[in-house]
């Protein structure tokens, strides 16, 4: 009888295996197959040198060109003969000093303790004025100077020392402003 048993249990195993494998195919019914696309990247795409029209900005003229061609000449060396590195030197000079003279800041003082340069500074935007550090990220040890402005009036900034000395508590001192120091 065990051999009976043993015959009925394995043909019971294989049934319920057979089921368990083909059961779900048959009740899913066909399977719709998605196929993915591929498309490429294209390489560098080649553009038409379309250019700019001859006239698509106006060119102003300042008195930098006139001081420039005043240096070369006082170098007694034809413009056109000017080599590139002698040229740009006398532009450096004339540009330091040209721009310093147009604008002016307001140095409040030279500070030591990042946080307390990052507090005045804050206090200071608050209010509406315009407030840099150099260097632009305070370091602690190391002094970092509080500007406002630039401006490029220098009476606008005297007659706001005295509001930002009610808000800091420091007088500050008028300054040409340097736009490479920064």
């Amino acid at each position: 009888m065990s051999n009976r048993f043993q015959n009925r249990l394995v043909g019971v195993v294989v049934i319920v295996a057979l089921g368990v494998l083909f059961l779900p195919d048959l009740l899913n019914g066909k399977k719709q197959r998605q196929e993915e696309t591929f498309t490429e990247i294209p390489l560098k795409p080649v553009l038409n040198d379309t250019g700019l029209p001859e006239k698509a900005y106006d060119v102003v003229s300042t008195d930098l060109d006139e001081k420039v061609a005043q240096a070369q000449a006082a170098s007694s060396v034809e413009p056109d003969k000017v080599e590139p590195e002698k040229a740009t030197l006398p532009q450096a000079k004339l540009d330091k000093s040209s721009l310093s003279k147009s604008a002016w800041t307001l140095r409040l003082g030279s500070f030591n303790n990042a946080k307390n340069v990052t507090a005045l500074v804050e206090r200071l935007r608050k209010k509406g004025f315009s407030a840099y550090t150099l260097p632009p990220k305070p370091i602690d040890g190391k002094l970092t100077k509080v500007f406002v402005g630039p401006d490029v009036s220098k009476d606008k900034l005297i007659n706001l020392q005295s509001d930002i000395e009610k808000l800091t508590q420091l007088k500050g001192r008028v300054e040409p402003y340097n736009p490479i120091e920064s």
